[in-house]
């Protein structure tokens, strides 16, 4: 059994039933069991006379009835809006008011801080509130491209953008995976990412296209002593993740193939990739697959692939974000003459139609090329070798003592030593001007390392104006919900006094 997104329904109804099809984090579910639910909450849903168009709200974490609400809502032509619930109230509140969706389904237990009109839950009971007003306004509907979903991503002004992924876009993100990423219905995938994050579809959309098996990860899961046994024990092959969240396994002594012998893909996308991670997998790991990707919400998961090899790792300081997805460009706009950094604009079908109700900035960062959908990432990069390279991000180059800096650099030559685990560099302002560099690292071994030994073993690598003014050895790094380093509590952890 599968779902084929191209006709938007199950087939193969009667092979493989009784296949795992989801290891939720409150329950797991065969691939006849999945379906079965998959009926049932599209009844509920259907009573509630929602146009396709509408969207739903979808709140929750990792529950197995999350992806079953997805598949859903998909099924029926209805997009929906995941939430996760360590949003702040405030956060799902301003959601709601902007996407003025009337109906939410609640996959947990929680009693949530608004009332909708009609709320649909665990069991598939419907509690309507009041009469659900479908406006007009509200109802986004293309027979020719319908509307998938509509991700909330954050904002520089604080306001979450929500962006806008059509059938196209996911079509053609499923077709270049069926394609290109050799994966089959053996395959079990390690889903870790929120669902408010689009890695995490990655996995959902890979498995259920396939026929395959799900493990969703939760925040408690992840942190227990056993969740390696339970990748063990669900045979996982495929690990999808930010890089930030594998290296929290890397030193663990089961974490290696002999404990996991069918863990043979990790995909890794959402952060810089540093080498040293690379190579520990390929030390812990035999005969291991391990994909770096890159791409924005705004252009559907990634855009970018390359499979690592020892010679990319002995040939390159900076890994390469690979080359573009079939069926699409990678443009680099120059930002200064005779220099070829310039930035990142894709191109092709899976960009996304724009941002949700906010036709100005939609119109900053979205065009057409050759008519073709264009998106301007913000991301600086340089082509070498046929291939796409990240140089960081526009507004992460600062302007220092006269000196423009990408802070990026600073943190991949600090992450290439020896004695550093893991490095981040973040500019202290004072209103628009930058007063200070500092990177943070965590040492491999403190009792050989100390801060003034990387400061030291950097001088030689970097010009004196882009030495941090301090380097501070910490424990861990903050992590925001999408398992990404949290520049901006590191900055108040520090102005706070935590780090000595």
């Amino acid at each position: 059994m599968k779902f084929n997104f191209h006709t938007n329904s199950f087939e193969e109804l009667e092979i493989n039933q009784d296949k795992p099809c989801i290891y939720g984090s409150d329950k797991s579910l065969t691939w006849q069991e999945t379906y079965n639910h998959v009926i049932k909450l599209k009844g509920a849903i259907e009573s509630l006379s929602i146009p396709k168009g509408h969207p739903v709200i979808i709140y929750g974490h990792k529950e197995a009835h999350y992806a079953i609400s997805i598949l859903a809502l998909i099924h029926l032509d209805i997009p929906y809006i995941p939430i996760d619930t360590i949003y702040p109230n405030e956060r799902l509140i301003t959601i709601q008011q902007s996407s003025n969706s009337q109906v939410v389904i609640n996959c947990t237990n929680k009693t949530l801080p608004l009332i909708f009109a009609a709320e649909i839950n665990l069991d598939c009971s419907v509690n309507i509130s009041c009469t659900p007003n479908y406006n007009e306004d509200n109802i986004f509907w293309n027979a020719n491209d319908p509307l998938r979903y509509i991700m909330f991503t954050s904002g520089s002004t604080g306001e979450p953008k929500g962006v806008q992924i059509t059938n196209t876009c996911l079509l053609s993100f499923l077709d270049w995976i069926h394609q290109d990423y050799g994966y089959s219905k053996d395959d079990v995938f390690l889903n870790q990412s929120p669902f408010t994050f689009d890695v995490s579809l990655y996995d959902l959309l890979s498995s259920f296209s396939l026929g395959a098996s799900l493990f969703l990860v939760s925040r408690e899961q992840a942190k227990q002593d056993d969740f390696i046994d339970k990748i063990k024990q669900y045979g996982c092959t495929v690990w999808t993740s930010t890089p930030s969240f594998v290296y929290l396994y890397l030193r663990e002594l089961n974490f290696n193939s002999s404990e996991l012998p069918q863990l043979k893909t990790f995909v890794f996308a959402g952060e810089e990739l540093p080498k040293r991670t690379v190579k520990t997998l390929f030390n812990n790991f035999n005969a291991c697959r391990v994909i770096n990707a890159y791409g924005p919400t705004e252009a559907t998961i990634t855009s970018t692939w390359i499979t690592l090899t020892d010679e990319i790792l002995s040939t390159y300081e900076i890994l390469p974000i690979g080359f573009p997805k079939r069926d699409s460009d990678v443009m680099i706009e120059p930002i200064e003459n005779d220099n070829p950094i310039g930035e990142i604009i894709l191109i092709g079908d899976h960009v996304s139609t724009g941002y949700f109700k906010n036709l100005e900035q939609t119109k900053e960062k979205f065009f057409t090329i050759e008519g073709k959908k264009a998106y301007r990432t913000g991301d600086l990069g340089y082509y070498k070798d046929d291939m796409v390279f990240f140089n960081g991000r526009i507004d992460n180059q600062i302007k220092f003592n006269g000196y423009r800096i990408e802070l990026g650099e600073i943190t991949s030559v600090l992450n290439d030593l020896e004695i550093v685990k893991l490095a981040y560099t973040v500019p202290l302002k004072r209103g628009n001007d930058v007063k200070a560099i500092i990177s943070f690292v965590q040492l491999v071994n403190t009792n050989d390392a100390t801060a003034n030994n990387v400061k030291e073993a950097i001088k030689p690598k970097l010009p004196a104006y882009m030495i941090p003014k301090n380097i501070i050895a910490i424990h861990e790094f903050p992590v925001n919900a999408n398992h990404k380093i949290d520049g901006k509590q590191l900055v108040e952890n520090f102005k706070k006094g935590l780090y000595k």
